[in-house]
């Protein structure tokens, strides 16, 4: 496997929307080479039943084998999928690299991504890396973020301290310093869109996903007591590296602070939510790269949503402010690239973890090798 590869990268991330594809050419060291994507979105009915697993309940592990064969099926169509919308056929497919859905995220006693890897490898016939977060967690790391190395690859800057922020169901911060000698320090921030997501499904009666464009939050005023109280969260407190995700913000918290301020079932509720976003993202990044960071790069869905985005910009006012597409990198579909590199390194023996950004022992060669019909042996 010398020089660079084709490779498909699948990525689902926590809003459960649906599933970016990616189709690359990689040696998995440089800046890959993206040569097509797309986006699959769920439909209605799967959208609801990943959120349902989520959270304990009665036949989960029945429901969640159901749908580990389900996604597998959707995830090898995506690759498919891609492959074609970029003029080429599978053979000529490496590897692909597929992060699947996350639906329990327990660190540091386990994780768990559902979308069968050995139906993507069955139905492609290439041969797919997957589960790629236990060996973190296997080194007493939290699994998440897996991406700091894919964006210190894309990003660093020298001379210049850069926070990369992706804004996804979750956010999470990577801080590169100044001197590339200095580790890398990364971690979930909080919550970025799940809870404003499950506010407008909540509003809707679930006609409604997400509160795209922040319209709702700019119609709203923001509660101080209520951010206070969402400021105050134990989570925030904890010292970085550190993951989360909707076991701790998501249906279940975000009924307890309807319940706790009735009131804000509205878009008072939105824009108390949004902010609570923006403040806790603005402590996160000055507290890695103190006084604040020279340059903050936005990915993710959420640097769609114009409300937190101008609130952010407002809130680090001496931070410039940029997306990663004005860097030439794809937004919408970053993630996705990573996987993909990550599963070519994987091929090469190469680690892709980075032990400041999880807190593991010792960086890992990330995910599982699940051979295709046409398996390249390295």
């Amino acid at each position: 496997m010398d020089g660079p590869q084709i490779a498909v990268g699948l990525m689902s991330g926590t809003s459960a929307d649906g599933i970016d594809a990616v189709l690359v050419r990689t040696d998995g060291i440089a800046a890959p080479r993206l040569l097509a994507s797309l986006e699959i979105p769920y439909p209605i009915a799967m959208h609801q039943r990943i959120l349902d697993l989520y959270q304990p309940s009665e036949g989960e592990m029945d429901r969640m084998g159901h749908l580990h064969r389900e996604l597998g099926m959707l995830f090898a169509e995506a690759a498919i999928a891609v492959c074609q919308k970029g003029g080429l056929s599978m053979e000529r497919v490496v590897v692909i690299g597929s992060h699947g859905q996350t639906v329990r995220h327990r660190p540091p006693h386990f994780t768990v991504q559902i979308g069968d890897p050995f139906v993507i490898a069955a139905q492609t016939g290439v041969t797919t890396v997957a589960d790629f977060r236990p060996a973190d967690v296997a080194r007493g790391g939290e699994g998440a973020p897996l991406t700091p190395l894919f964006h210190q690859i894309l990003f660093s800057r020298p001379g210049q301290t850069v926070a990369v922020l992706n804004l996804g169901g979750v956010a999470n911060v990577t801080a590169l310093t100044c001197n590339p000698e200095i580790p890398v320090l990364a971690g979930d921030v909080g919550p970025a869109n799940s809870l404003l997501d499950l506010l407008a499904a909540r509003v809707s009666d679930g006609v409604k996903r997400v509160d795209r464009q922040g319209e709702a939050a700019s119609r709203g005023r923001v509660d101080p007591v209520a951010l206070a109280w969402l400021m105050d969260h134990p989570y925030l407190s904890r010292p970085f590296p550190k993951s989360t995700g909707r076991e701790v913000f998501g249906l279940e918290f975000l009924n307890l602070f309807l319940l706790t301020f009735p009131h804000l079932e509205g878009d008072d509720g939105f824009a108390t939510l949004a902010r609570f976003t923006v403040e806790s993202v603005a402590e996160a990044c000055c507290r890695l790269l103190p006084p604040f960071p020279q340059r903050l790069i936005l990915c993710g869905g959420g640097a769609n949503n114009l409300f937190l985005v101008e609130s952010l910009m407002h809130r680090l006012s001496f931070t410039h402010i940029s997306y990663a597409t004005d860097l030439g990198v794809d937004v919408d579909s970053l993630e996705a690239q990573a996987f993909a590199w990550f599963a070519v390194r994987t091929l090469k023996g190469l680690t892709s973890s980075l032990p400041n950004a999880t807190g593991a022992k010792e960086a890992a060669i990330l995910g599982a090798i699940y051979p295709g019909s046409r398996y390249f042996k390295v």
